[in-house]
């Protein structure tokens, strides 16, 4: 931390494989935290591995799930040189693990009271310039965890499906949907719903 730390404008990467995901949580950091830079945005694990180490940000929102090195490697690789905070889709089990692990989480898609939660605790510990909370055997514990869902949900059927609805990104239940129809390189959905 840099002496004189609130001085130093707070800055943050941002790591999501969908685009108009990592754009919403930019979009919604600037309204919560508008002293917060994001300096970096990456599409994958190893894209986010390297703009850390380059840009060295203070906080860093991983998605969990990402093709390839998944947000859970990059924390490990990360360790305690930077806040985290992890970007899940709704997961009964993920969100019980994080909830045990005092590890900071948002849960896809992001509300903005949750938001301003998270918020406020990163602004105070950066003032306090406490270190981040990221001990290897809770990383390591959650990973594991983590892990025997992905496997135990992998022969489960969908059950949520992420759309864009004009400016914002939507999960749908699969039992609203009434059809899907391709349209160019998009795919548009029906649904019943508000």
């Amino acid at each position: 931390q840099p002496e004189g730390g609130m001085s130093q404008r707070p800055t943050a990467l941002i790591a999501d494989d969908e685009p108009l995901l990592r754009e919403a949580l930019a979009r919604q950091l600037a309204e919560a935290w508008p002293e917060l830079t994001v300096v970096a945005e990456a599409r994958n694990g190893r894209e986010a591995i390297r703009l850390f180490e380059e840009k060295r940000p203070d906080v860093c929102f991983l998605d969990v799930h990402m093709p390839g090195l998944s947000g859970m490697d990059v924390a490990n690789q990360i360790g305690g040189r930077a806040h985290l905070v992890f970007v899940t889709a709704y997961d009964h089990y993920a969100v019980q693990a994080f909830a045990h692990g005092a590890l900071d989480y948002l849960l896809k898609p992001v509300e903005a009271a949750r938001l301003q939660e998270t918020v406020a605790r990163l602004r105070e510990r950066l003032r306090a310039a406490q270190p981040a909370v990221n001990s290897e055997a809770l990383l390591q514990q959650l990973t594991a965890q983590l892990a025997g869902l992905r496997r135990s949900s992998a022969s489960a059927p969908l059950r949520w499906i992420r759309a864009q609805v004009r400016q914002t990104v939507r999960l749908i239940s699969v039992d609203d949907i009434d059809y899907a129809r391709s349209d160019s390189k998009y795919t548009v959905i029906a649904w019943r719903g508000d």
